[in-house]
């Protein structure tokens, strides 16, 4: 059976590497998402997509610290990397935590959730038409923090064991640097097959295929449904940030 949800494979054209793709909650209550501002500092060193997932920045992993949200900032100058952002100097400051891009293979970063968006968005994000956050350039991102968020995400191929196996286990994802969509702003992540195992200190958890017409787990390039490994979670019982 060809996978008609993956762009990749012969008779496709309606999927590709998209990252995580969040469903729904596991409470089942599709209106009351979970979504925090987060700062990304200037000397972030990867750019940052819509689907990516993001770790609480500590002293090993990004730039530690946080930063006042773009409407506090004071008028644009030659330090400050947003440029022609700047901000009206109004209100009470108001610190959003610093985040990085998750690197695969990590096994000690706190995670903050996925990436869904930017913003608040500052002029200079606005006047360069970014639809997603360049390296070395700061600014802020919607991060969906809830722990129990079911997300799609591809498999490129399939895993050496039968998926129907590897249900409830855990999982890496790839990279996938060259399939991120600088004009859209998705994510080039997909899951890592060859990651699958019982490990403690995997980001995601498989549990289930992805329940879309066309999907075949038994074929290259099918969906499934996973969820944060709430050890590795900020808001699950990950060790608090390091100073």
């Amino acid at each position: 059976m060809v996978n008609i949800i993956n762009a990749g494979q012969l008779g496709g054209g309606f999927r590709h590497f998209s990252g995580l793709l969040p469903a729904n909650l596991g409470s089942g209550d599709p209106f009351h998402a979970s979504v925090r501002p987060f700062h990304v500092a200037a000397a972030n060193a990867a750019a940052i997509f819509r689907g990516d997932i993001l770790t609480w920045a500590d002293s090993t992993h990004g730039t530690q610290g946080a930063g006042d949200l773009p409407f506090n900032l004071g008028p644009p100058s030659a330090s400050v990397v947003i440029g022609n952002g700047g901000g009206t100097l109004l209100g009470n400051a108001s610190m959003a935590p610093n985040a990085a891009r998750w690197a695969p293979g990590d096994t000690t970063a706190v995670i903050a959730g996925v990436c869904v968006g930017f913003g608040p968005i500052t002029l200079y994000m606005a006047k360069n038409g970014f639809q997603f956050l360049p390296a070395l350039t700061e600014g802020w991102v919607w991060v969906e923090t809830d722990p129990d968020v079911e997300m799609y995400a591809t498999v490129p191929t399939v895993p050496g064991t039968a998926f129907s196996l590897l249900l409830g286990g855990g999982v890496d994802v790839k990279a996938n640097a060259g399939q991120a969509n600088t004009r859209f702003g998705g994510s080039g992540l997909s899951i890592d097959p060859a990651t699958f195992a019982n490990t403690a200190t995997l980001p995601l958890r498989a549990i289930s295929s992805g329940e879309q017409i066309g999907d075949d787990p038994t074929s290259a390039g099918f969906v499934g449904k996973f969820v944060f490994n709430r050890t590795r979670h900020y808001r699950g019982s990950a060790g608090l940030i390091a100073d």
